[in-house]
């Protein structure tokens, strides 16, 4: 029997995590077997690739070593699933760089009816913001929601911490191999995880933790949420995109309100100031999805567990958790919310699984703010002109470089992402408080 699993694979290898190419490939011919089959000249005429380089990669037809890919997931009992499998998240689909396929090792909550609420933060965290974090994660946990979150050190592992001493669902997202454990520092985490959750990821056995993979899979950590919640953070912090990334999939988007003058507390008043809900309990996240997930959600009273310091210790997660040494600098971010979801027909044989996005609003920004990489991509691109991540790469860029530097224009305001993974930059006409942001935080 056929393993189509492969194509989608080969796709996703192809094109690279994150591409937007790739969704307008399937939505132009229907699944990842008709894209491979589809000659170069089929693929240059359809208008959807950009670049002679990505032409020339998708016309590397040897499966070979996605069989190998294959062959030792099915042996090391690592779930592929793909867009057309029904346990795919559904809500991945809407997103205009959906992961062609995901690595997944433990049990995957039921997404249409449980609440994901992702907790993300910095990685710097302050007693305050580690407290906070490991009791919002218990809280949520205690009442049946699921945690999602990045396993980072600092305020993602506290809340991943806080939910499985809650004996609660997690979902871990990396920005690495299924089989590779990063940070080192939460393999008793990790493991704790897929007690009863699942660590997740849509880069290949054996992708190491490179800086950029980081921005690039917070999309699926707030895509696979219906709520995302930042704990801690400078204005500078990772967080923050992943917020942005909640605001354009149409996520809830909480916080929690920090001491006014407090470098971790930037973030977190920054987005209350800019619309986002307070949180100071687990319950101000709840009672609003109490009403959609009436079998699942159960708001009882406060239930006791170990501290946070005890925890962290059990866990290793560092000095009590709190101002954890760094060993490598880790480039991550937050996570978003979303509504629950409609029912949708089974895409047909043939047909795209993929539904058209939406525009995103624009925001103003000082362009002075932006740092040297951000510069040179936005001096390159051509105004009024669409490019795709692809073409800008092809000025001499890295396109994992590029779709990190696109994240960060576009929540600078200075280009506008559109329909089709297109983006545009913006005319020089900016001006008022900078929004731009940077992942010298290190926060998740």
């Amino acid at each position: 029997m056929k393993d189509n699993r492969r194509y989608w694979l080969w796709l996703s290898q192809m094109a690279g995590a994150g591409s937007k190419v790739a969704v307008n490939l399937i939505r132009e011919y229907g699944d990842a077997e008709a894209v491979y089959k589809a000659s170069v000249k089929e693929l240059e005429k359809s208008g959807i690739v950009p670049s002679k380089k990505l032409l020339s990669r998708l016309a590397y037809k040897d499966l070979s070593e996605i069989v190998g890919i294959l062959e030792w997931c099915d042996a090391n009992g690592v779930k592929v699933i793909v867009p057309t499998d029904k346990d795919y998240p559904k809500s991945l689909l809407s997103l205009r760089d959906a992961p062609m396929a995901l690595y997944v090792l433990g049990e995957l909550p039921d997404f249409d009816n449980t609440l994901c609420c992702a907790m993300v933060g910095t990685r710097e965290m302050s007693e305050y913001g580690k407290n906070i974090a490991y009791d919002l994660g218990s809280g949520l946990a205690d009442c049946g929601a699921c945690v999602v979150s990045g396993l980072a050190l600092g305020i993602d592992g506290m809340a991943m911490a806080g939910a499985v001493e809650a004996g609660g669902k997690t979902v871990a997202v990396l920005g690495c191999g299924i089989d590779i454990v990063y940070p080192k520092q939460h393999e008793r985490l990790l493991l704790k995880v897929l007690e009863k959750g699942a660590v997740i990821t849509e880069y290949a056995p054996g992708v190491s933790p490179n800086g950029h993979n980081f921005p690039v899979r917070n999309r699926i950590i707030s895509g696979i949420s219906q709520a995302v919640c930042v704990v801690e953070g400078s204005i500078k912090s990772g967080s923050l995109i992943t917020a942005r990334h909640a605001i354009y999939q149409g996520k809830a988007l909480y916080a929690v309100p920090g001491r006014i003058g407090e470098k971790g507390s930037e973030a977190t008043n920054y987005l209350l100031k800019e619309g986002a809900l307070a949180v100071t309990d687990a319950r101000d996240i709840l009672s609003d999805f109490e009403f959609i997930y009436p079998h699942s959600l159960v708001l009882g009273g406060a239930v006791p567990h170990a501290s946070s310091d005890e925890v962290a210790e059990k866990l290793q997660l560092g000095s009590k958790g709190v101002k954890l040494k760094k060993e490598k600098k880790e480039k991550e971010q937050e996570a978003p919310v979303k509504k629950k979801e409609k029912k949708e027909k089974k895409p047909k044989k043939g047909e795209s699984p993929f539904p058209k996005e939406e525009k995103p609003a624009k925001v103003r920004v000082d362009i002075d703010s932006l740092e040297e990489t951000e510069r040179r991509i936005f001096d390159y691109m051509k105004p009024d002109v669409p490019m795709l991540c692809e073409e800008i790469a092809e000025g001499g860029f890295e396109l994992s470089q590029v779709m990190v530097s696109l994240t960060l224009l576009e929540i600078a305001g200075a280009v506008e992402a559109g329909a089709g993974g297109y983006y545009l930059k913006r005319a020089a006409d900016f001006g008022g408080e900078p929004d731009y942001i940077t992942e010298e935080d290190d926060g998740l």
